[in-house]
């Protein structure tokens, strides 16, 4: 196993060369920036998923065998760099499977820049396993999950081309999330393990050279009869100032038997400056916060049997919060903080086309916001933006950014610091023969284009599987596998 295990990382630094020394002539342009997106190559939940530092767009995703790739685009030159392979993923399998049941899904990256211009990325677990210790916020390996939560920095500011792995985290975690304060301060908050675990965050104070103990903030526990365990799925983001936004969701997890139950919506807010918490009416709060507590102090929306599921928050100018979550089929939400209530949550598309929907938003004031969505309707896919003028009582569609037939959208949560250029990254299109997926970044007028000679990354993967004859698994195996994982990916 050693050997292989050394076999595959030295192919992959020979695919990472290959890739930064790839095809350079010029010819027609394509609406995507390359070809080796893999499985579910991103999500809202692993964010950010890009970042704008100067003049250049970072992008982040998963690629083949689960591992994190970095392009970059200048907007100055008008130039793609990458992607090139920036971490190798513990999860990946060899060949790539070709059905989707197969991969986890879970440990595709977060980035963000730093103050100095180095790029930092977290990947690589979902929830980790029995032999990195003893996990005190959860259970490591529940479910069967695995990984190692792996942090990686660029070797140089600014440059995608070299890596080196920082052992400075927990390797127990799922969902990692960054957040930088403008003082430079750095929280990463995620799940620290499987379902049955606290939701903790770590600081830094020196450009992520050293992290802070875990310290959690919403807290996992099995219920007084026994029977179900209180689990949660979480979305931290900046807020006003010195504040950080939290909005989340609840599962009630049980195992076996595990259901994908998600109800209720939550929101409380982050004080840098004393690491204190506070629900939306000013209430200071006692952390971490269990299932009860957060009944009683955070509780934006009872769903009763009705299905929630995680989705994003943004703020205002005066700090209140707009949330976005998706409900039942997977129909777009929305509510905001007044100043006194919560706003009565309101469909954001109303035709009908409930498949596919998911997003972020741009808050340009407090009665004015602009979703930015996928959805799936009569067959094609679709990213549009929808506006609301009126607080969000009503919304109006806005043309189409970018449109493709046949399967569905992935969608990362928006570019930090992003432009009106590059705003964000979705991937697009699902073939029966394989799972690579084109990798697109959009803007307000559509996708940044690159010249197609340059886009094509997954010849050598592509022969792999044809010669492997790998092929998908079984409607019974997959409906079992499904059933057991329940986790959102």
């Amino acid at each position: 196993m050693k050997i292989q295990n050394l076999v595959r990382r030295a192919a992959k630094v020979f695919l990472a060369s290959a890739i930064l020394t790839g095809p350079v002539a010029r010819g027609a342009n394509v609406d995507y920036f390359a070809d080796n997106g893999f499985g579910k190559p991103l999500s809202t939940l692993q964010h950010p998923s890009g970042e704008h530092f100067k003049t250049t767009t970072y992008i982040a995703y998963q690629g083949p065998h689960e591992d994190a790739y970095v392009a970059a685009y200048n907007h100055s030159t008008k130039k793609w760099s990458g992607p090139v392979l920036a971490g190798v993923s513990p999860m990946g399998k060899t060949p790539d499977p070709v059905d989707n049941n197969e991969v986890d899904n879970h440990g595709k990256p977060a980035m963000m820049v730093d103050n100095k211009g180095y790029i930092h990325l977290v990947f690589g677990s979902h929830g980790g396993n029995p032999n990195l210790g003893k996990n005190k916020f959860g259970t490591p390996a529940g479910f069967g999950h695995g990984g190692k939560q792996t942090h990686i920095v660029s070797k140089n500011p600014e440059d995608i081309t070299s890596w080196r792995v920082v052992d400075n985290i927990s390797p127990f975690g799922t969902y990692p999330q960054f957040v930088q304060m403008d003082d430079g301060d750095i929280y990463l908050f995620y799940r620290h393990g499987s379902h049955q675990s606290d939701w903790v965050y770590q600081k830094s104070s020196d450009d992520g050279l050293t992290f802070s103990s875990p310290v959690s903030v919403i807290k996992h526990k099995l219920q007084a009869e026994g029977k179900l365990h209180d689990a949660w799925y979480a979305w931290f983001a900046k807020g006003k100032g010195d504040t950080i936004t939290a909005s989340y969701i609840y599962h009630p997890c049980s195992y076996p038997n595990h259901t994908k139950d998600r109800l209720n919506v939550y929101y409380m807010k982050m004080n840098c400056a004393d690491d204190s918490w506070e629900n939306a009416v000013g209430e200071k709060l006692a952390i971490s916060v269990t299932k009860e507590y957060a009944d009683q102090k955070t509780l934006v929306l009872n769903s009763g049997k009705g299905r929630c599921n995680h989705g994003t928050c943004r703020v205002d100018q005066e700090g209140h919060p707009h949330l976005l979550f998706r409900y039942e089929a997977g129909q777009v939400r929305y509510t905001r903080w007044t100043g006194n209530a919560w706003t009565e949550p309101v469909a954001v598309i109303s035709d009908g086309s409930e498949n596919g929907q998911d997003g972020d938003m741009i808050v340009e004031s407090p009665t004015s916001v602009r979703m930015i969505l996928t959805r799936t309707i009569d067959g094609k896919n679709e990213v549009a933006c929808w506006k609301t003028e009126d607080g969000g009582k009503t919304w109006a569609k806005e043309p189409s950014i970018f449109s493709r037939p046949g399967g569905g959208f992935d969608i990362g949560a928006l570019i930090e610091n992003h432009t009106a250029e590059a705003m964000v990254v979705v991937s697009e299109g699902r073939v029966p023969e394989h799972l690579y997926r084109k990798m697109v970044l959009l803007g307000k007028d559509g996708p940044l284009q690159r010249p197609e000679a340059e886009t094509s990354y997954i010849q050598k993967q592509l022969e792999i599987l044809k010669k492997s004859g790998v092929k998908p698994t079984p409607k019974e195996e997959r409906k079992a596998k499904k059933a057991k994982t329940g986790d959102d990916e």
